[in-house]
């Protein structure tokens, strides 16, 4: 074995190790205990898939590495479903299970059927069971390296592709979700998913592109491993550290309750209902302020009101006119405009102020509002303020 195989089983050992102690934490976490049992079989599968190489050095019976390849196969086919399912959980309202699971199961199932036949064709040829001919056992395993071939180069590639879309199709909604419950949303958005879905899409389209010039091309080797491999272990650190710590974002903070749904139950918001409400949430924000809170939710919102968040939603995007996140802004953005007209206060300073808790958030928000960056209102401001002096004398 060269210097770059010892290297290759070495990153894949590395590799493995990561999720199972990622696995071994999951399992001991004590809240959002179906959330971490899912990122916890995410992390066993993916431990799996290394185990042919990671153990090549000290497994060299043929049947103990088919049985490895076996396992791996089944595994390679779990690995996109539970980072999906994980993700779905992670950015759901509650930790139900989505319907329909059992689709998901589908493939994963076939080639755990595929791994089984395997063991099986194993056992058979080597104790020579139903007294089976030599020939019609090739002929079965002609047959099951046909069906292995098909999962391993169409039907799991596929598979990765498709979950890969439904991830991020699952973050956008949830990104769209998040501004209907909370005023500050950056800390919450998941980027490093999107990160890893990200760096996965983009490999998945280099090995389609390798998969097919493997065909047209003769000497064509296709990507090196160690660039799998290397990126494997990349990924598995990330989702390890970052998984163990993140938290659904779209539920309630622990010490908050929500507010009954009493006072128009059973009957739909009346006019002058709706008009109640509206009245009391621009109160909160122009008179008590909440907006300069940087961890404003609908959920203090509702609790400082007395309305339930049901009733706030339906009224901000019925009578308002805008989802949570643009009406705090909104009055974030009009007190910042004060602070940026009448003091040499930074733009930092002047955002945290308004009740931004970064100043990339307060920019983006400003000039989605104005049309202008806070520097160039400031400036702009200046000047009007300057050619109205002038005008004056």
């Amino acid at each position: 074995m060269d210097v770059s195989q010892h290297t290759l089983v070495l990153i894949s050992t590395m590799a493995m190790t990561v999720p199972l102690f990622g696995a071994l934490c999951c399992l001991l976490q004590d809240r959002n205990k179906t959330l971490f049992r899912v990122l916890a079989a995410f992390f066993l599968a993916a431990a799996v898939t290394e185990l042919p190489t990671a153990l090549q050095m000290v497994v060299t019976g043929a049947g103990i590495v088919t049985l490895l390849e076996a396992l791996w196969l089944t595994a390679m086919a779990c690995v996109t479903p539970l980072i999906w399912l994980y993700v779905w959980i992670l950015t759901s309202e509650d930790e139900a299970l989505p319907k329909n699971l059992y689709r998901h199961m589908v493939l994963p199932g076939f080639t755990l059927l595929t791994s089984v036949s395997i063991v099986l064709y194993l056992v058979v040829a080597d104790l020579r069971f139903f007294g089976l001919s030599e020939q019609v056992l090739q002929q079965v395993a002609v047959a099951i390296n046909w069906v292995f071939w098909v999962l391993v180069t169409v039907a799991i590639k596929l598979q990765w592709g498709v979950y890969i879309l439904l991830v991020y199709s699952r973050l956008v909604s949830y990104r769209v979700r998040l501004k209907d419950l909370f005023a500050s949303t950056e800390r919450k958005e998941l980027r490093w998913i999107a990160f890893v879905i990200g760096v996965s899409g983009f490999y998945w389209v280099l090995s389609l592109i390798s998969s097919l010039l493997s065909y047209m091309v003769p000497d064509y080797d296709g990507l090196p491993s160690l660039v799998y491999f290397l990126l494997n272990l990349t990924l598995q650190t990330i989702m390890a550290v970052w998984g163990l710590r993140q938290r659904p974002g779209l539920r309630p903070q622990e010490n908050l309750t929500r507010v009954p749904e009493q006072r128009y139950a059973n009957s739909a918001l009346t006019e002058e209902a709706t008009d109640r409400i509206a009245a009391k949430l621009r109160k909160a924000m122009t008179t008590n302020k909440l907006y300069l809170n940087p961890n404003l939710s609908l959920w203090i919102l509702a609790r400082h009101t007395g309305v339930s968040e049901n009733y706030i939603s339906q009224v901000l995007n019925e009578v308002i006119g805008q989802n949570f996140f643009d009406f705090v802004n909104s009055h974030r953005i009009e007190a910042a405009k004060i602070n940026l007209r009448e003091s040499d206060e930074t733009i930092l300073t002047v955002a945290l102020d308004a009740g931004f808790n970064s100043r990339s958030s307060f920019y983006t928000a400003f000039k989605k509002v104005t049309g202008q960056t806070p520097t160039a209102y400031r400036k702009a401001q200046g000047a009007v303020d300057k050619l109205s002096t002038n005008l004056s004398v």
